[in-house]
């Protein structure tokens, strides 16, 4: 088999280039199929990028048996589908520049260029960028066909590895969108090492947002730092359980932010199996439910007070309205009063549903922002106003701290009209104090008075988070001031023994910004 530019000599006369489909040298040995060294059973693909010609057409019946091949002396031809290209000076000469850029198109693929060339081709440098063999003709079959094995190897080897780079990077590209996903998702997302103490190993943008953490005091800890003195331990040990026994859990809980303040969690935990099914990690998505909460309260309290304070003061009124037109004197007069004392209650129930929409009405805690001095003036102005009989005292820390005002103040007022219908004292009186702990950089305000005081069975309809028929509040006061302070993040606390405390510990907020006009006028 040779190949000169523009003619074609015979076979040689030990007749290695007469036998097309055997490939079998003159004594004898034979040389495996070029299809065998495709692991799918393919066979390769070879391009004779040569000009019509005898030496193309034995090389064509040559490799025909053990290879797809095609023959043409136009290179477009050389497709990614080619595993092998076989060119002579002439045509090399004509393509050079479109088969470098072809096969860099192809990297990290090899595709490999065979130069058959009965001139020393070897010496000429520009050789050797378009090509990776240079084979001088005559040349007997099974060197031939040896030659093109190893580049077929190549060929074969790079293509694996050009595919096992396409899918690591696929599946990098995949891990890239995942994790972004999980970094800007807008719940939180922590995963935990299943070992141990199951610490964190990481925590979303929206998890260090929700809870107020920066990620270096997150990192290497367990989840219960977000715990505090509200989180019901039967909640902690339904988790724990489930955690010990790797399987999925969900459950509402009350947790605590770095800055004191309290909120409703949803914590999904999931575990994660590694390929052999053993758990490594767990992974927990953490909602803010805290709004959806207050609402559930809101519709409970609401529907229960208004269909049973409603009934009764309505039969009320129903009743003494009839014994009008049948009696007289006393009795007459006992029966208005009876009718106007109902109607006050009615309206006093109103007006406090009017303040639970105003409560739940209002855009951010944040909205207005007063010292704790201008609240509790505010909250005694405005009880002056009602009870005037009442005595009011306060006491507010030195230091001028702040707090959301509006909605607190109307909690208090509302929480200490609920007091006082139970005193029925001659001097009635209130106590108002508020003290700043700087340590939790918290306020708490502590409210009572000379009567009764908080009722247990109120307290514990509280601390239940719902009402029933058997157990329930029969004012709106203590519910308001609860939706006040859990909206501003804070919480209620109740002091033990007879007529305790209550105690409303709110987080402190940052002064409000001055407003231009102000800074003008300074």
């Amino acid at each position: 088999m040779t190949d000169h530019p523009g003619d074609a000599r015979p076979p040689d006369s030990d007749g290695s280039y007469d036998q097309p489909g055997g490939l079998t040298e003159a004594n004898g040995t034979s040389v495996g199929p070029l299809g065998r060294l495709f692991a799918d059973g393919s066979t390769p693909t070879v391009l004779l990028l040569l000009r019509e010609c005898r030496n193309r057409r034995l090389l064509a019946e040559s490799l025909d048996a053990e290879a797809t091949v095609t023959a043409t002396a136009d290179v477009d031809a050389l497709s990614d589908d080619v595993d092998l290209c076989i060119v002579d000076r002439e045509s090399l000469d004509r393509h050079r520049g479109e088969i470098v850029a072809r096969r860099a198109a192809a990297d990290p693929a090899f595709l490999p260029v065979v130069l058959v060339d009965p001139c020393d081709a070897a010496a000429r440098p520009e050789t050797w960028t378009a090509v990776d063999e240079v084979i001088p003709v005559p040349l007997s079959k099974a060197a031939f066909r040896a030659r093109l094995r190893n580049l077929l190897v190549r060929r074969r080897q790079s293509r694996r590895l050009a595919d096992r780079e396409a899918e690591l990077e696929t599946a990098l590209m995949e891990l890239r969108v995942r994790d972004r996903a999980i970094a800007e998702a807008p719940i939180g997302i922590t995963i935990a090492d299943a070992a141990d103490d199951h610490p964190l190993v990481y925590a979303n943008d929206a998890f260090l947002a929700l809870t107020g953490y920066d990620w270096e005091a997150v990192v290497g800890r367990n989840c219960r730092f977000l715990q505090g003195a509200g989180t019901d331990g039967a909640t902690v040990r339904e988790m724990r359980a489930a955690i010990g026994a790797a399987e999925p859990v969900s459950v509402d809980v009350v947790n605590y932010t770095r800055d004191g303040e309290r909120f409703w969690n949803k914590v999904d935990i999931a575990p994660v199996r590694d390929g052999d099914g053993d758990v490594t990690h767990f992974v927990g998505f953490q909602t803010d439910i805290t709004p959806r909460k207050l609402h559930e309260q809101r519709v409970n309290v609401l529907n229960r007070l208004l269909r049973h304070n409603l009934r009764n003061e309505l039969n009320i009124i129903d009743g003494y309205t009839a014994a009008l037109g049948e009696t007289d004197g006393a009795e007459r007069t006992e029966a208005i009063d009876r009718v106007r004392r109902a109607v006050e209650r009615l309206v006093s129930l109103s007006e406090e549903v009017g303040h639970v929409e105003h409560v739940f009405g209002d855009d951010s805690p944040d909205a207005d922002v007063r010292t704790v001095s201008e609240i509790l003036e505010s909250v005694r102005a405005e009880l002056n106003e009602q009870y005037p009989d009442v005595t009011v005292r306060i006491d507010v820390p030195a230091d001028p701290v702040h707090l959301s005002a509006e909605s607190l103040s109307l909690g208090c007022v509302d929480y200490v009209a609920m007091l006082l219908s139970d005193n029925a004292r001659e001097e009635r009186s209130v106590s108002i104090v508020a003290t700043h702990d700087a340590t939790a950089d918290v306020v708490d305000i502590a409210i009572s008075d000379n009567g009764p005081g908080l009722a247990e069975s109120d307290w514990a309809v509280i601390e239940a988070g719902h009402e029933t028929p058997l157990r329930h509040a029969d004012r709106l006061g203590l519910w308001v001031l609860r939706w006040v302070t859990t909206t501003a993040g804070g919480e209620l606390i109740r002091s033990d023994g007879h007529g305790g405390r209550l105690h409303v510990r709110c987080p402190v907020r940052d002064p409000p910004e001055p407003d231009a006009g102000d800074d003008a006028a300074a």
